[in-house]
């Protein structure tokens, strides 16, 4: 950092050759740094943490900070905007591809505590499906459907029991987070996503339509490769209507409601329209027995058939019409869960902790727009590796592989 001294007038060697500047040049390691250390941390912290590593208490203020990362974060969003406006008129994305970031970590075998094997064994051998005491219903047919498989399948080929991007498969897992704004009842949307495929993972983060334009272009370089896409998400009416104008692009795309979220909202619901607790756990629990092997209109017919008994008929209906709206998302998750396919909601919402919530969500923090939005673009840069190109190159990691 140069500055001048005191009221003294400027007076340092090559300062001819250096940009405009109002008596404070800030160099780009400060400027990383500066960017770097508020991803995890409050601001004032930074600024004192920076004021050590310089030794000079004043060196930046916390101000300052702040809008050194709205600064960088709006380059990246413009490049970003630029980028995917560019791709959408590209002529050929089929000769391109997707800039991903390759799995570091191998996933385990498949797995469960070392006592269970006998009763696995057992069950095996005599044909019974209700699963030991401690183990639920849903996580017994799984490990049941994985230990059948095992005498076809090698060992070194098997996985974990959750599960798996297949080989011709793209995942992606998408949400919102609200961050909360200065005034009263006022929140920000900042919009999340994570792309999987059998090679590699992107993410994804913006604004409003800006983060579904940059979406639509990494799933087209995906899709040439890996077609069967899958979005996992909960529900939203700003999703539900993208992925209809996604479907003209790519009609094998299939979306499907996060069980957790369709469990949430039933709850939520629940607790309005019943009368009382034990009244709700009584109706919850068939409706989320139809909903778990996918029979929407069964649970609809409970819903239904309990207007008479409901405390709040519009929270009732409000609740028939979630269900209806959704029904063509809402698929059999026992069949999917016992054949380790995804129905939610870890992804989901480990995107929105590790891009946004796990800074932005602290109790009392209070947030503009620009710098809520401008934090997760400089952690999105991160995560997909882009780091050290963007400090190092000036350039923005862009969505093709060069």
């Amino acid at each position: 950092m140069f500055a001048p001294v005191g009221e003294q007038p400027h007076c340092m060697p090559g300062n001819a050759v250096l940009p405009d500047h109002h008596g404070m040049i800030i160099t780009r390691g400060l400027q990383e740094l500066a960017c770097l250390w508020p991803q995890d941390l409050p601001f004032a912290p930074v600024a004192r943490l920076l004021g050590w590593q310089a030794q000079s208490e004043a060196v930046l203020s916390d101000t300052s900070i702040r809008t050194l990362v709205r600064t960088h974060g709006q380059i990246i969003r413009q490049a970003e905007q630029e980028e995917a406006s560019f791709l959408l008129a590209h002529a050929d994305l089929a000769t391109l591809q997707p800039q991903l970031v390759p799995p570091t970590q191998p996933r385990r075998r498949a797995g469960w505590p070392v006592d269970l094997s006998a009763a696995v064994e057992q069950a095996l051998q005599d044909g019974l499906a209700d699963p030991p005491a401690g183990v639920s219903r849903a996580d017994w047919e799984r490990v049941l459907h994985v230990r059948r498989q095992e005498a076809a399948l090698p060992v070194e080929t098997l996985r974990q029991l959750g599960p798996e991007v297949q080989p011709e498969q793209t995942l992606v897992t998408m949400d919102e987070v609200l961050t909360r704004a200065v005034g009263k009842r006022h929140f920000w949307e900042i919009r999340t996503a994570r792309v999987s495929t059998p090679v590699g993972t992107r993410y994804v983060s913006g604004t409003g339509p800006a983060l579904l334009r940059q979406l639509l272009v990494l799933l087209l370089l995906c899709a040439v490769r890996w077609p069967a896409v899958l979005i996992v998400a909960d529900g939203a009416r700003w999703i539900r209507t993208w992925f209809g104008e996604l479907l003209a692009a790519l009609p094998a795309s299939t979306l499907i409601l996060d069980w957790w979220h369709l469990c949430k909202r039933c709850r939520e619901l629940g607790s309005m329209a019943c009368r009382g607790r034990k009244a709700k756990a009584a109706l919850l629990r068939p409706i989320y027995r139809h909903l778990w092997q996918g029979d929407v209109a069964a649970a609809v017919a409970l819903l239904e058939a309990y207007r008479p008994e409901a405390k709040n008929l519009d929270r009732l209906e409000e609740w028939i019409t979630y269900l209806r709206e959704r029904a063509p998302y809402i698929p059999n998750y026992r069949e999917r869960r016992r054949t380790c396919q995804y129905i939610g909601s870890g992804a989901v919402e480990k995107v929105n902790d590790v891009l946004v919530a796990r800074r932005q969500k602290g109790q009392g923090m209070r947030w503009q727009e620009s710098t809520s939005d401008a934090l997760a673009a400089l952690r999105t840069l991160m995560l997909n590796g882009g780091w050290d190109r963007y400090w190092q190159h000036h350039e923005v990691l862009p969505l093709v592989a060069t």
